[in-house]
């Protein structure tokens, strides 16, 4: 069906205009008739009618008047790719397409409009490829009468009367993408063109119904059924749908709200949960205590990220936006320490890109460096003795977190640097430090950057230098 598809999305600019006297006989005396016909490309736009299309569109509304007997038989021609049936059907869709244009914009009487389909038998181009069977696709609106009818070869085009009834979806607004569409077909039509938003394709009629499912655009969406039988009779009918997406659903799994944590060795804690969204999630965040962190979602909208647990009691809570711009944030989640070292300093290093490796660094006043390779004091000799990285991660957005307590006096520099990514890919970096924060009173909290690092640029970046217990952030 690919060519089939893209038979109603290609413009082909075809029109032609022709008046041509025509003598006809019959029982009567000879009379003098004008017979008028205009050539549309299957995608045409009343919108943008041309002059000659005018001219013709004007003369036939005068003439309609004059004449209650004549009609405007508007006739859709196929191509020769594919089967006669389908062709057939694709005839139908072609002209009723037009035809809409006609009475809903061009205001003409729908009773003074007749639909045929030709379908594949009267092909301006005999055969080849679909790109040189352009000519072939077309629309033929002629003004006529029983008797120019006849002259012309043309069939006697047929009304609209048979009865098309869509069930499912009912018009409105749903916040599903996929949808159920089921039908009624009346009368003996063995297929049927499903049309939405402008896109067809042609679907079995089994038992007189149509239950097929169908994708739908975000917004507002037509959708269209159009059945047909072999004496050319059809039927349409057609319901607007619009879709608007639900904002994200965000359940924190683990840790529960009220848990109690014991910090004697560690303060790291793994937050994990569910992020359900019916769009693709632009991003998603983690707030601790307020400090918003980046963090990855899976295909199947999971997430486990480590958090460094710094006070008494701390919320968590999750937030996550999706490429249409709507949120949804989490319930938030209390969870409390006990037998929590006091922390003088408390660093937290994230970034924006996924796949990109920065790594924290802290010197101390005596030359100590606490990094990924001397996390602590038990894990590397040249590590500050009285901190530690409490996280490292390798591959997300972060947080690298170092923390200490008990610090020597001195000056602490902190640095960020650009490790490593797949990609080589810039990312920018943002710093925050928290001075004594389980001491209200003394609590202080500094936030430095962005600052992007590239890979084949500046590499490193010096954030600030510290004086400690002063807290006097000396170089910024």
């Amino acid at each position: 069906m690919s060519a089939r598809t893209a038979k109603y999305s290609l413009l082909i600019l075809l029109v032609s205009l022709l008046i041509i006297p025509v003598i006809t006989k019959g029982s009567r005396a000879v009379a003098r008739e004008y017979e008028l016909f205009l050539t549309l490309g299957v995608d045409w736009d009343a919108a943008g009618t041309t002059a000659r299309e005018k001219t013709f569109f004007e003369k036939v509304r005068q003439l309609l008047q004059k004449d209650p007997s004549l009609s405007l038989a508007v006739a859709g021609h196929t191509d020769t790719l594919g089967s006669e049936e389908e062709n057939q059907a694709i005839g139908f869709y072609y002209a009723s397409r037009i035809a809409d244009q006609l009475v809903h914009t061009l205001k003409f009487p729908y009773d003074r409009i007749e639909i045929t389909s030709q379908g594949e038998s009267e092909p301006l181009v005999a055969t080849g490829s679909f790109d040189t069977q352009d000519e072939n696709r077309r629309v033929v609106i002629r003004l006529a009468t029983p008797a120019a009818a006849s002259v012309t070869g043309q069939p006697a085009a047929r009304k609209q009367d048979k009865k098309i009834l869509i069930l499912e979806p009912a018009p409105g607004t749903v916040d599903r993408a996929y949808q159920r569409v089921r039908a009624i077909v009346e009368g003996g039509s063995r297929t049927a063109l499903l049309t939405v938003n402008g896109i067809s394709s042609l679907i079995t009629v089994q038992d007189s119904r149509i239950n097929t499912e169908v994708v739908l655009e975000r917004g507002d969406n037509r959708i269209e059924v159009m059945a047909w039988d072999e004496s050319g009779s059809f039927g349409r009918d057609s319901v607007d749908v619009t879709y608007v997406s639900p904002p994200p659903e965000i359940e924190i799994h683990q840790p529960e709200d009220g848990d109690l944590f014991d910090t004697t060795h560690s303060p790291v804690v793994q937050v994990s949960g569910q992020v359900t969204s019916q769009t693709p999630l632009a991003e998603t965040f983690l707030f601790l205590n307020g400090a918003p962190t980046r963090i990855e979602v899976d295909e199947e909208g999971r997430f486990s990220q480590p958090v460094v647990l710094i006070r008494k009691t701390n919320r968590i809570k999750v937030e996550a936006l999706d490429i249409y711009g709507k949120t949804d944030t989490s319930e938030d989640i209390t969870v409390s320490t006990f037998n929590m070292a006091p922390k003088d300093i408390v660093v937290y290093l994230t970034w924006d890109q996924p796949g990109v490796d920065l790594d924290l660094h802290i010197w101390g006043p005596e030359g100590d460096h606490t990094y990924h390779a001397a996390l602590d004091p038990i894990e590397g000799g040249e590590a500050i003795p009285q901190g530690a990285l409490d996280l490292d991660d390798k591959n997300g957005f972060g947080p690298e977190v170092f923390s200490m307590a008990g610090e020597t006096k001195g000056i602490y520099t902190i640095e960020a640097r650009y490790h490593h990514s797949q990609e080589g890919i810039s990312s920018r970096a943002q710093v925050t430090v928290v001075l004594y924060p389980t001491e209200p009173a003394r609590r202080m909290i500094r936030i430095f950057g962005p600052e992007e690092l590239d890979p084949k640029g500046a590499r490193e970046w010096i954030v600030t230098r510290i004086d400690l217990p002063e807290g006097i952030f000396a170089v910024q």
